[in-house]
């Protein structure tokens, strides 16, 4: 999502970003967990070039540790306008190197 809306190999990696996020299941709590990653974008220009994810699945709660910088139409290319996260067509995979998950994004 974030390379789409900044080309993230324009992106450095100079400050570190901590969030979190809930659900009620594993798919509400990605769904939380991008669209705060999300808002964060839109509202404080956080670009995440490297982001490492925590899950509780018990829990459904979610630690992320970004690392990147904020955006500067000055030195940062623009890409396409994410308005929002949806539920349409997510899937969730579990995988042996952690999770694949499959979401449309409302541009």
């Amino acid at each position: 999502m974030l390379n789409a809306i900044t080309p993230l190999e324009g992106i450095s990696e100079r400050e570190t970003y901590t969030f979190s996020a809930e659900g009620i299941d594993l798919q509400s709590l990605i769904f939380n967990l991008l669209d705060e990653i999300l808002f964060l974008n839109d509202s404080e220009g956080i670009t995440a070039k490297s982001l490492t994810v925590k899950i509780d699945e018990e829990k459904f709660r979610a630690s992320a540790v970004g690392r990147g910088e904020r955006f500067s139409a000055k030195t940062h290319e623009t890409g396409i306008a994410v308005k929002a996260v949806t539920y349409h067509m997510m899937k969730i995979e579990r995988t042996t190197e952690g999770y694949r998950v499959l979401v449309v994004f409302d541009t």
